[in-house]
C-alpha cells in the first residue's frame, strides 16, 4: 500500500479539474454551432437592447455569431488584461453571464 504526500494529491487533483479556459471554449463553441442551427428560424432582425421609455433597438440576425463568440472573447481579454485587480473566478462568471444573455436574446427574438 503506498501513501500517497500532499503534493502528490493536489497534482492528481489537478489532472482531474477541468480548467476554466476549456470550459468557456466549449460553452463558447456550442453557442455557436447552436446559433448554426437555429439561424434560418431567427427573425431578419434581432432585438438587443432595451430603452427605459420601452423602446427597442434591433441589429441584423448575423450579429448572433458574434454575440456567440462574444463569452470566450471577454474571458480571454480579461484574464489577460495588464494590471488586473479581479480574480479570474470573476473574468469566468462575466463571461457566462455574456452566453446566458446571448441565448435570452436569441430566445426572445423567436417569439
Amino acid at each position: 500500500m503506498t501513501h500517497k504526500g500532499n503534493g502528490e494529491q493536489t497534482m492528481e487533483r489537478k489532472k482531474r479539474s477541468i480548467s476554466p479556459d476549456i470550459i468557456i471554449v466549449a460553452i463558447t463553441a456550442l453557442s455557436f454551432v447552436a446559433t448554426i442551427l437555429i439561424y434560418s428560424s431567427l427573425p431578419a432582425r434581432i432585438p438587443y437592447h432595451w430603452g427605459l421609455n420601452g423602446g427597442v433597438k434591433t441589429t441584423d440576425k448575423w450579429v448572433a455569431f458574434i454575440t456567440a463568440l462574444a463569452p470566450a472573447g471577454i474571458y480571454f481579454a480579461a484574464k489577460h488584461r495588464p494590471g488586473k485587480s479581479r480574480s479570474d473566478v470573476m473574468s469566468f462568471l462575466i463571461a457566462l453571464l455574456v452566453a446566458g444573455i446571448h441565448w435570452v436574446i436569441l430566445i426572445i427574438s423567436m417569439g
